[in-house]
């Protein structure tokens, strides 16, 4: 090997041997467990650190490493539903893929994505009114699907790199202490910010209701049982939608999705929505009434839910 060779293999593993070093360093942490080779970190610790940071990636990888037959899509409102409950009452293992603040057309998404991975026979899908507008759009889960397929794109990902820090801290330090919310200060800001962002703007999403009419359309093909879940808000957050004057494009929404599968309501004056203790806030069920409502909704017969027809 002459002078010039060695000069150039030697410039060029300063470049190389620090991607191959973190390629194996992304290999052996792998927080969202793309790889699913490594135990050098616990699960606990990525859980803590990937689903924190992004739980749709997250959730939807762990779901293509451990498919079920049955699932729950949608937002953080459906996140609290027990799994373990559902099993006890129906036998079958449901797993709940759902992501933070995720709009209508991820959730819808993310049921094709789900369907790629998995011959699906029973799914529940989180949907309530604030997602039934054309204005709540975000296109995540063409990203996921990208970090997916093309594990380059998952390696040299800054979003991979930051989790891997924190999966690393978790580990070795333990998890830093969740500072307690000011429950009472955090729903008002609900009420006010929050809702307003939710109703102020709305517009009739026809591309979301064709959507929905393809799933449904699938699900009877293919003998999927659909349910179409709407959760409960707090009746404060729910006024809102009134002040806002859409109290009959509600009304619309819960009819013309009541069409698809099976559509259970219980976002209507019951006793959970004149609950406040029912809610961690007003839009997030407590677990104890979580749990209620899945003994509800798989009992014989419904008591607090409605079913919409």
């Amino acid at each position: 090997m002459n002078k010039e060779v060695k000069i150039l293999v030697k410039k060029g593993s300063v470049f190389i041997l620090p991607i191959i070093a973190w390629i194996c360093i992304v290999i052996a942490i792998d927080p969202f467990n793309y790889f699913n080779v490594s135990d050098i970190i616990s699960e606990k610790s990525k859980k803590q650190s990937a689903q924190k940071l992004n739980s749709l990636l997250y959730n939807a990888i762990n779901f293509k490493n451990n498919p079920t037959n049955s699932i729950i899509i949608g937002d953080s409102r459906i996140r609290k539903l027990p799994n373990k409950r559902i099993k006890e009452l129906t036998g079958d293992d449901y797993y709940t893929l759902h992501s933070n603040a995720a709009k209508l057309n991820e959730i819808i998404d993310l049921f094709w994505l789900a369907n790629d991975y998995s011959q699906l026979e029973n799914v529940i899908i989180g949907i309530n009114f604030n997602l039934y507008n054309e204005y709540a759009y975000s296109n995540r889960v063409a990203d996921v699907k990208e970090l997916i397929y093309n594990p380059f794109i998952y390696i040299f990902n800054w979003n991979i790199a930051e989790t891997i820090y924190l999966a690393l801290k978790n580990e070795f330090f333990g998890k830093a202490k969740k500072q307690k919310k000011d429950r009472d200060k955090f729903w008002k800001h609900t009420i006010s910010t929050v809702a307003k962002n939710h109703y102020s703007k709305w517009k009739y999403p026809k591309t979301l209701l064709s959507e929905l009419s393809e799933i449904d359309a699938y699900c009877k093909e293919k003998n999927i049982k659909l349910t179409l879940l709407i959760v409960p808000h707090h009746k404060e957050f729910h006024d809102r939608l009134v002040e806002f004057g859409l109290t009959e494009e509600e009304e619309s929404f819960k009819n013309e999705i009541s069409r698809f599968g099976t559509t259970i309501d219980y976002n209507f004056p019951n006793t959970i929505t004149n609950c406040k203790e029912c809610f961690g806030d007003p839009i997030h069920t407590t677990d104890s009434i979580s749990r209620i409502i899945v003994e509800d909704l798989f009992s014989d017969s419904l008591i607090i839910g409605k079913l919409l027809q």
